[in-house]
């Protein structure tokens, strides 16, 4: 049987200007341990020979604050021992500079949980199960009541080894063993405690840590260029788009000052307009009485912002409504050739076309319709516009404040942008971004795939190399 599927190795290619964006990666199998038995545990399944199965109450010191003795976050000061909390873990340790500061006495209201080097923490509350490594620590710090503090306390197992046992799928497969598949709020002690784990020597913990430290560094290294490729790819499809919507695709036409600042000079046979004068609907949906209750299997298409992108519509996470609610809901259908624009939230600002073929579908109140007048703008274009690099600026400089209001119909109404006069020529500039950005959405598309599969490889190196599923002690010697 072999082993894991192991060490990636990569070759990036980029040309812009031949559009030219080549991955390759490279591959091996590491190779298994001599003679296997069964663990005897379910979430760990069959482990080398020699090594054992123990349970953290057995090996670890485990302690987590009760209750918050009436702290308030009045009491957080400029200085003085750390407070961590589970949002101060970042990538598996502790970032000192985001966390909250309390006085000497609260400080020592709790000895058991006052941290130490190379203590190891985990999230019981909130997001269960995040890991943190103490490093660095420089001053006193204690936790809030969020996250257990753990020590080993029978020098049978390395803080770094446990480390990457929690953040293996074997503790996720424990954890969700013992919630029988339900969403659990809170890690008890009580439970925390039973996971059993598996257990090398010494040794061997050692050559397993070094090992996956220096793999994952590596994978995470891959991943950082290929999202690093990704915002490459994102800034010449916007450059691109906000080019061509502003410029036109004849270099030689002659140009002439707009007017306008973030627009600059324009074709001579262009001309600029508010959208209120190109368009004959300019309006959100609405969520209907009962929100998300009234949500059903199948029906009429309901769709949310989630699902408005600027490559297209994505329906992966798309819910329906009876033709009951519908009908009540007549102003919020969309037609083909609709703009869909997110007014609110993380994605206000991304746009897509309702195709020409879509069914029948209704939008909620924090997407916006926009529906163009077809003798004046082609409905491609008025997308494209919309996804310009100028016109994204003026979406955010127009987002109502830190309450999070959104953009206003009246502000969408007089955004200003340049186009031709001539029909055939919003067409040919649609028709030239359709197929420029179809090609940079399928590279990024790719890119974005070879990622998702960089991170369950990650996720399966690390699994297969603390239940010895794989043997790495020569790939460390």
């Amino acid at each position: 049987m072999s082993g894991l599927v192991g060490e990636v190795n990569e070759n990036i290619q980029v040309k812009n200007s031949q559009e030219k964006y080549d991955v390759n990666l490279g591959i091996r199998e590491w190779k298994r341990y001599p003679e296997y038995k069964d663990s005897g545990v379910e979430w760990i399944g069959e482990i080398p020979k020699e090594w054992e199965v123990k349970k953290i109450k057995h090996t670890t010191y485990v302690k987590g604050r009760i209750g918050w003795q009436g702290l308030k976050s009045d009491e957080f000061i400029d200085e003085g021992p750390f407070l961590v909390t589970g949002t101060d873990f970042i990538n598996g340790s502790v970032n000192w500079g985001s966390c909250y500061h309390v006085n000497e006495e609260r400080y020592n209201e709790d000895p058991y949980i006052q941290l130490k080097e190379k203590d190891l923490l985990i999230t019981k509350d909130g997001t269960i199960g995040k890991v943190a490594l103490v490093t660095r620590l420089k001053t006193k710090a204690t936790l809030n009541s969020g996250i257990f503090l753990t020590r080993p306390l029978t020098g049978e197992y390395y803080t770094n080894f446990m480390y990457w046992l929690l953040n293996s799928e074997v503790f996720e497969t424990f954890f969700n063993y013992i919630s029988n598949g339900s969403t659990i709020q809170h890690l008890y002690q009580n439970v925390f405690v039973i996971f059993s784990f598996p257990l090398p020597s010494l040794s061997e913990q050692q050559s397993i840590v070094s090992f996956l430290d220096r793999e994952t560094s590596k994978i995470e290294t891959l991943i950082e260029k290929k999202q690093r490729l990704i915002e490459l790819l994102e800034e010449k499809r916007s450059a691109l788009i906000s080019h061509a919507v502003t410029k036109g695709l004849d270099p030689y036409a002659k140009k002439k000052n707009s007017g306008v600042e973030w627009v600059g000079e324009i074709p001579e046979g262009w001309f600029l307009s508010k959208l209120k004068y190109l368009t004959s609907k300019i309006g959100s949906g609405k969520t209907p009485r009962g929100g998300s209750e009234i949500y059903c299997d199948s029906g009429i298409l309901f769709l949310r912002s989630q699902n408005v992108h600027f490559d297209g519509l994505r329906l992966d996470d798309v819910v329906y409504i009876d033709e009951s609610i519908d009908s009540e809901m007549s102003s919020t259908r969309v037609l083909p050739d609709d703009v869909l624009l997110n007014i609110t939230g993380a994605s206000i600002g991304r746009s897509s076309i309702v195709p020409k073929d879509f069914p029948q579908a209704n939008v909620n109140q924090h997407v916006c319709i926009i529906r163009p007048l077809k003798k004046k703008i082609d409905s491609r274009l008025l997308h494209y516009e919309l996804s310009s690099n100028g016109v994204q600026a003026l979406i955010f400089s127009n987002e109502n404040g830190t309450s999070r209001e959104g953009l206003t119909f009246s502000q969408i109404s007089n955004f200003v942008i340049a186009i031709p006069n001539n029909l055939d020529e919003q067409r040919h500039i649609a028709n030239f971004l359709d197929h420029k950005t179809e090609k940079i959405d399928t590279f990024i598309n790719k890119i974005s795939a070879q990622i998702e599969k960089l991170k369950e490889y990650r996720t399966a190196l690390i699994s297969a190399a603390v239940t010895g599923k794989i043997d790495v002690r020569e790939e460390v010697a």
